[in-house]
């Protein structure tokens, strides 16, 4: 037995043991390695290697970071957080950074503090996520009562080294019915070393009664100037130059997504190779990107009609690596632009379209109206879903820009009413005819429409503009405007709950007889908007004027009555015993069929 043992113990000693690669030898010196790239360190992406290290470094978040730094000032600390927003805006982030302040503990001070400005004892473990005493969970993946109930159990054990135990729970709204229902209870009554921090994309789906028991933070979504001083700074320490058009680019592709657009800005460094040069083409080559002066182009031909030029467009584009769903897109955010010109007359470069586009986009808008842009805007909302959804992209994609070619010259809805009714359509919005790209092949050739001359369409827009800011002279004057306008639902307030007064030139005086008082401002809002003249809408207690319904039916009793009162009424009753009036009913005059019988006689 003996000699067994002696003779695995020389065997054991004479094989060498294996070295573990993934386990650091803290005992041996470390090699001097001046000059030499370190080819086992990984590469850590600018998302994590530029996350925020302390609260001041938090770009957009002014209005979070000012309360909590009030609230730890003056020690009225939350037992628990909400934070929310949408992907990548530092929601785990702030979560870090909010447990490191809670358990910040100097040489110096020993205290909860937001501004953290040295290194703590326990700071660096809580970044990494390996403290002992900062416990992050994961929702979507631990999602059920029993993931909960491992914090309900633990939850009254003090601390091991920390001054409070936190529990960051991540994409809480993923938890289930049930494991929401297990956590109220301690979530309103905490011990008093515990602390939660919860982080959620879909704030929506968070139950209410999670939401009451937390304090709640929105973080903002990052703008175009956020965007860019983020991008600026990083690549200023990466040593990598980067232009203002291609900022605008990585901005709108990343959403308002700090993460994102880090992201995108490390695959640009690496696609540019070692240029450090970050070009405008690169950035639309890597995103699938359309460029802009031939996005306009294709809006050209779609305005114009030409069907065969915007297909060979977009086969071009699709030929070069664009996608048709981001093609659309891009398409789209042209046709806002050009709306919010048309509008407003503003002429800022939203889009990074440059001077030459810009001018092209302002003769653009000189011949385009509202209501074409609308219905542009529409059809490609609805193409945007078809390309998503259909198999075959660039086949939808199709189908809808031919769809946009044929409507571009057709009237609208109203228009085509009104010429049906044979009322004069000059009032109302017109396509000027548009310009002609050269090369073009219009698709819809002869507009029907008669151009009027500009002297007779500004006298009668003025005379209408009169028309419709004409003083009310009575209550039924204000009912016609209501009317006349479409608010429905303040035209059944004025002839059903409301009760005349006094009535003066822009002052009325009103008994609300069923409804909220609001409705005196509401009337006050909406007779300045269609008259431009102040009134003064005053409620009374006064009985005032029967309510225009009341008198409808007190004028429908009398003409009951007087039915009832004639021959022919009379008669019918005596021939027909069970007759009776049901309704009484005033025919409107037919505006679009003429009897022209009626006209011989």
């Amino acid at each position: 037995m003996d000699t067994t043992e002696q003779s695995e113990e020389s065997n054991t000693a004479s094989v060498p043991t294996m070295p573990d690669e993934n386990q650091n030898d803290f005992l041996s010196s470390e090699p001097n390695n001046e000059g030499v790239l370190n080819s086992n360190k990984p590469y850590k992406v600018l998302a994590r290697k530029y996350r925020p290290q302390n609260f001041d470094d938090l770009m957009g978040q002014g209005v979070m970071v000012q309360t909590l730094k009030n609230a730890f000032k003056i020690d009225r600390i939350a037992h628990a957080y909400m934070l929310t927003g949408v992907r990548g805006i530092g929601k785990t982030t702030t979560a870090r950074l909010l447990a490191r302040a809670l358990n910040y503990k100097t040489e110096s001070i020993n205290a909860p503090n937001i501004e953290m400005l040295e290194i703590g004892d326990h700071c660096n473990e809580i970044m990494e996520s390996r403290h002992i005493d900062v416990i992050e969970m994961d929702a979507a993946s631990r999602t059920g009562i029993a993931d909960i109930r491992e914090i309900i159990d633990s939850i009254n054990y003090s601390p091991s080294s920390a001054r409070y135990k936190i529990y960051i729970i991540d994409e809480i709204h993923m938890l289930s019915k049930a494991a929401f229902n297990g956590l109220l209870k301690t979530l309103e009554e905490p011990p008093s070393h515990v602390k939660f921090i919860f982080a959620t994309t879909e704030v929506q789906k968070v139950p209410l009664t999670i939401l009451s028991r937390c304090q709640r933070f929105d973080l903002r979504r990052f703008d175009n100037e956020l965007v860019k001083s983020l991008l600026l700074k990083v690549c200023a320490k990466e040593d990598v130059t980067i232009d203002d058009a291609v900022i605008g680019l990585i901005s709108r592709a990343s959403g308002g997504s700090a993460r994102d657009s880090l992201s995108l800005l490390d695959q640009a460094i690496a696609l540019s190779e070692d240029n450090k040069i970050l070009s405008e083409d690169i950035i639309r080559k890597m995103l699938g990107l359309s460029d802009q002066g031939r996005i306009i182009d294709l809006f050209e031909y779609i305005s114009s009609g030409n069907v065969e030029e915007a297909l060979k467009e977009i086969k071009d584009q699709v030929d070069i690596g664009v996608d048709p769903s981001n093609l659309i897109e891009v398409l789209g955010d042209l046709v806002h632009e050009l709306t919010r010109h048309k509008v407003t007359q503003q002429s800022d470069d939203n889009l990074s379209l440059g001077p030459e586009n810009i001018n092209r986009i302002k003769k653009i808008v000189e011949y385009e109206t509202v209501k074409s842009l609308s219905r542009y805007w529409q059809m490609i909302l609805k193409a945007a879903e078809e390309i998503k959804n259909f198999s075959k992209p660039l086949s939808a994609l199709e189908m809808a820009v031919i769809r946009m070619c044929y409507i571009s010259d057709l009237p609208t809805p109203d228009e085509t009413i009104k010429k049906f009714e044979g009322k004069d359509i000059s009032l109302t919005e017109k396509k000027t005819p548009k310009f002609q790209p050269s090369s073009s092949i219009s698709m819809i050739s002869g507009s029907s429409e008669k151009e009027e001359p500009e002297e007779n369409l500004i006298q009668e827009v003025a005379f209408k503009k009169d028309l419709n800011k004409k003083d009310p002279e009575n209550f039924h004057d204000i009912i016609e405007l209501a009317r006349k306008n479409k608010n429905i639902r303040l035209l059944y307030q004025l002839e059903n709950n409301i009760s005349l007064v006094s009535f003066e030139k822009e002052r009325i005086e009103i008994n609300i007889l069923n409804g909220e008082e609001s409705i005196a401002s509401d009337l006050s809002k909406k007779l300045f908007e269609w008259t431009e003249n102040k009134w003064v809408v005053l409620v009374s207690s006064s009985e005032g004027n029967k309510t225009i319904n009341q008198e409808k039916e007190d004028s429908d009793l009398l003409i009951r009555d007087a039915i009832e009162k004639h021959p022919i009424f009379l008669a019918t009753v005596e021939e027909f015993k069970d007759a009776s009036i049901k309704v009484i009913e005033k025919i409107p005059k037919l505006s679009i069929v003429n009897n022209d019988n009626s006209k011989e006689e």
